[in-house]
């Protein structure tokens, strides 16, 4: 089955969101400590990957200043994620959170919504394709899992279907 990117970074963004998410509302302590380092090796594998595979077709075909908005975006997440750490055991940590929150929603927003479509949309399909097949090797690499391809049931009827219901 293709390996469709927008699929891929969309399961992607969902996850970091989820863990966004339990991170504002956890306690102090190892488990939240644990959550923060997850988030850091994930949203880091994630941002690595778009930025080396995703952004050069994004800067050639979709355009420089697009491409340069998310480089931007993707270093503000970092500063972030480096707030996040520091703060973990301080007051405030559930605000680093939230700004961090902010911050990549704005940035999932455009990519989802406009970056990757206008990107799908001025490249062929096997040009696509590869991206997402790219993106897949980088999370292996990383020792990250691949979201399954989601597996539509088909809307047609089949032959014995169609029989059983005449009878």
């Amino acid at each position: 089955m293709a390996n469709d990117p927008m699929r891929i970074l969309k399961a992607d963004h969902r996850e970091v969101e989820k863990l966004l998410d339990k991170l504002a509302n956890s306690e102090e302590g190892t488990k939240c400590e644990q959550m923060v380092e997850e988030l850091v090796m994930k949203l880091s594998a994630h941002m690595d990957a778009e930025e080396s595979i995703v952004y050069p077709p994004v800067r050639a075909e979709v355009g420089e200043e697009d491409e340069e908005e998310a480089e931007i975006e993707h270093g503000l997440a970092r500063e972030g994620l480096d707030k996040v750490q520091q703060m973990v055991e301080l007051p405030g940590f559930g605000a680093a959170v939230e700004m961090l929150k902010g911050g990549i929603s704005h940035h999932v927003e455009e990519e989802e919504t406009q970056l990757l479509p206008e990107l799908k949309e001025r490249l062929d399909r096997d040009e696509w394709l590869a991206i997402g097949d790219a993106l897949v090797a980088a999370k292996k690499a990383a020792g990250l899992p691949v979201p399954k391809p989601v597996r539509r049931k088909s809307t047609k009827r089949t032959k014995s279907t169609k029989a059983k219901a005449r009878v």
